[in-house]
């Protein structure tokens, strides 16, 4: 077993020992290992299985940016304690000047805003390993590193989103990237329905399981009949799914009387998923077949028996109707909960062993809800968002984002109980503005990514049942948000 070990000078290090125990450390491979934090005497100690060098992520305050995960540079074991905040600074930096660098090459112009942050990042990083009397003045100056090398990476970002989609708005028009929502109910019955035509290009069919089979062997297709005429009336273009979906309150309830029972809960599934892709064969172009497997403990099932179910699923929607295109969905794709789960592949490989396995895999829907509980992912900036695509570019996929970010820290009546804003994240309590503003660079972004097929709004309005909290397009009393404008403009100008 090995260690790294981390000296703690933060002030106010007795306040964040809850969040340095959801640290965790990534090898080569980038996906984190299993992780033991003591925190003993202002000294961090991580206990992993393995010696081998790594990068450890830690929940950090930024100034200006919230407790954002923030990850060292590859460290290797050493007798002496590295100094947390100087190596958390070191890592941001070097990550910030090795983008540039190979942006730079690709012939990214930089702007003199992006040059002023990296300068004054390097001064204070000088100053920050060159300070070694007073941990105070070190500490200081390393938060000072940190929070200019956050700004130059955003820059950088915007920079790179911007000349990337004029680059690729010379040769076409408009993009045809993929503008979706998922919809809610029956939208002719909806005060929204005419209004959202104007701010997508997609419509995403619901198909929860638990709304379709209320009770076993019986099917409700209505709301689905209804999402699916509607979209064809407003000519958009669909996608239907998630069919399976591996959370509580998107199952029906008399399936847990099944809980444990794989071969059971493997008929059951193959089942339903042959019902509905024989119903709509011909008529739903792409279906996201399967999402979140084998993220956590579910049904009693096995990490392997999750996998398998997915496997199977694939296979028989193929063979029902072999002219639609089928994906898979994973939530949280940093995956750092792998590092306090007895489940070993997580999303990354997940999907590199599903492609590896030769059943056709058309794509791969990611869902990003930051400052969100689970299912939603810890807050992170956009140039990790950037990163975490281009890793699982990698996989030869095209990809489908799904996003939503929170308005508001109120409670909301209507979302699941069980996933809650966590606003100690933010930098500030998410406000409809904050919400509009997120949501402007992150969709950018992932449209400017060539690899990226559609990106999917995951709620449409926070009136009707949902997953997360304030993150729909329209608020309770179903008047839109601020962000539903941005959207709208964006459409307009750049998407088919």
């Amino acid at each position: 077993m090995g260690a790294l070990r981390f000296h703690l000078t933060s002030p106010d290090i007795a306040n964040r020992h809850n969040e340095l125990r959801k640290a965790y450390l990534t090898g080569l491979d980038r996906t984190p290992g299993r992780l033991s934090v003591e925190l003993r005497q202002g000294i961090m100690s991580c206990h992993r299985e393995t010696n081998e060098s790594g990068r450890l992520f830690v929940p950090w305050p930024v100034e200006g940016h919230g407790t954002p995960y923030v990850g060292t540079p590859t460290l290797a074991e050493r007798a002496r304690p590295y100094d947390l905040a100087v190596e958390l600074a070191r890592g941001k930096l070097n990550e910030v000047r090795n983008q540039l660098a190979d942006w730079r090459q690709m012939g990214l112009r930089t702007t003199p805003e992006l040059e002023g942050f990296l300068a004054e990042s390097h001064r204070a990083f000088i100053k920050a390993v060159t300070t070694g009397s007073s941990p105070e003045e070190t500490f200081a100056a390393a938060q000072a590193s940190l929070a200019s090398s956050w700004n130059a990476g955003n820059v950088l970002i915007e920079s790179y989103t911007s000349q990337v989609l004029q680059t690729r708005l010379q040769s076409t028009p408009k993009l045809p990237t993929a503008l979706a929502c998922a919809l809610e109910g029956d939208p002719k019955l909806q005060p929204w329905s005419t209004d959202l035509v104007t701010a997508v290009n997609t419509a995403q069919i619901a198909c929860n399981w638990r709304t379709i089979s209320p009770n076993e062997g019986q099917f409700r297709w209505d709301e689905f009949d209804a999402q699916l005429a509607w979209a064809k009336r407003n000519h958009l273009n669909v996608q239907a799914g998630p069919l399976i979906e591996f959370r509580p309150n998107a199952l029906p309830h008399w399936i847990w009387l099944w809980e444990g029972d794989f071969d059971t809960l493997l008929g059951l599934v193959t089942d339903f998923v042959r019902q509905a892709t024989l119903r709509f064969r011909g008529k739903i172009p792409l279906w996201h077949l399967v999402h979140r497997p084998a993220c956590t403990d579910f049904l009693g099932l096995t990490e392997e028996e999750q996998i398998r179910i997915t496997a199977r699923a694939i296979q028989v929607a193929r063979q029902t109707d072999p002219s639609a295109q089928f994906t898979i969905g994973v939530e949280r794709p940093w995956a750092e909960w792998l590092g306090s789960s007895p489940f070993q592949l997580g999303p990354l490989h997940l999907t590199d062993y599903l492609v590896r396995a030769d059943l056709g895999l058309a794509g791969l829907a990611i869902e990003i809800a930051p400052g969100y509980s689970t299912p939603g992912s810890h807050l992170r900036d956009l140039f990790d968002f950037s990163k975490v695509l281009d890793l699982y570019a990698l996989l030869n996929l095209p990809l489908h984002i799904w996003m939503t970010f929170p308005s508001s820290v109120a409670h909301d009546p209507q979302a699941d109980p069980s996933v809650r804003v966590e606003e100690w994240q933010w930098p500030a309590p998410p406000s409809e503005a904050s919400q509009a503003a997120w949501a402007s660079r992150w969709l950018s972004l992932a449209v400017a990514k060539p690899f990226v097929r559609s990106v999917t709004w995951l709620q449409t309005t926070d009136a009707l049942p949902h997953l997360y909290p304030n993150g729909g397009l329209y608020r309770h009393n179903q008047s839109a948000k601020p962000v539903l404008s941005w959207i709208k403009q964006f459409r307009r100008e750049i998407l088919v």
